[in-house]
């Protein structure tokens, strides 16, 4: 009874700009959304039960998006480092794969197996109901706060949310890794040498009049193979594995040399 009088007291304004205020009503509208969800019978309403899981999933990208500035903003030294996110493929790199791990993260915790991979589901549980606790523990605390002050950031606030986003990025890095190819360490330094050693021997063609910057512009087809065979001739005495047999039949190959 007290809580709800307080809820009906304190409760922020729908207009407020401030972060939590935008927690709380986002967090609310995903509590909506979860309880319709729970009392829906999908095999007698299939659509209304698609339509429904697909606003869950957007209701739990928006929380966590808002929960993440207020991380930026709350705790913006203690974040926890994701520079592992540089190895994974292009397409998993979108807006809403913080929604897609917390979705996965509660299949997990449930006891379900993602995508057939049995071994991979069992190893991430542990981690999965760790996470889904934590992110509870957040939930709860930001609702408080939001009751009673939109301007502090309490340090019971502060040690959720840093509890939270060390686990969250250790489980992204886990789960993304469970489910597509991810370049190893040794792998995605290799690429970065690649990547610098044709752009080198680009700025040292251009130098000597190989070719022309419109050339490069226009993505000429047959610069498309030149490049990776004057890097090599370029870069053959310093490449480990590359024979000199492999670098004089580029050579020949190669029209600007």
């Amino acid at each position: 009874m007290m809580n709800r009088f307080r809820k009906w007291l304190y409760k922020p304004k729908r207009s407020d700009p401030q972060l939590l205020a935008q927690f709380y009503y986002a967090d609310e509208e995903l509590n909506q959304v979860a309880a319709e969800l729970d009392s829906l019978d999908g095999r007698k309403e299939p659509q209304r039960c698609t339509l429904l899981v697909s606003q869950f999933r957007s209701c739990q990208d928006n929380v966590l998006n808002i929960i993440n500035q207020i991380m930026d903003e709350c705790i913006p030294q203690d974040r926890a480092s994701r520079d592992f996110c540089v190895k994974f493929p292009e397409e998993i790199r979108h807006d809403n794969l913080a929604g897609q791990l917390w979705f996965g993260a509660e299949c997990l915790a449930a006891g379900s197996i993602i995508m057939n991979r049995e071994l991979e589901s069992m190893a991430m549980r542990p981690l999965a109901k760790e996470l889904t606790r934590s992110l509870e523990d957040v939930r709860s605390t930001l609702r408080d706060q939001a009751l009673r002050d939109l301007n502090t950031y309490t340090e019971k606030m502060r040690e959720a949310l840093r509890h939270f986003d060390i686990l969250f990025a250790e489980f992204e890095l886990s789960y993304v890794s469970a489910m597509v190819p991810v370049k190893s360490p040794r792998e995605y330094y290799v690429q970065q040498d690649v990547i610098v050693l044709f752009c080198e021997t680009v700025e040292r063609a251009l130098d000597f009049g190989y070719l022309t910057q419109d050339m490069i512009d226009d993505y000429e087809p047959a610069l498309m193979f030149t490049i990776p065979r004057l890097a090599i001739v370029w870069a053959q005495p310093q490449l480990a594995g590359i024979e000199a047999t492999a670098a004089q039949e580029a050579a020949q190959e190669c029209p600007f040399l």
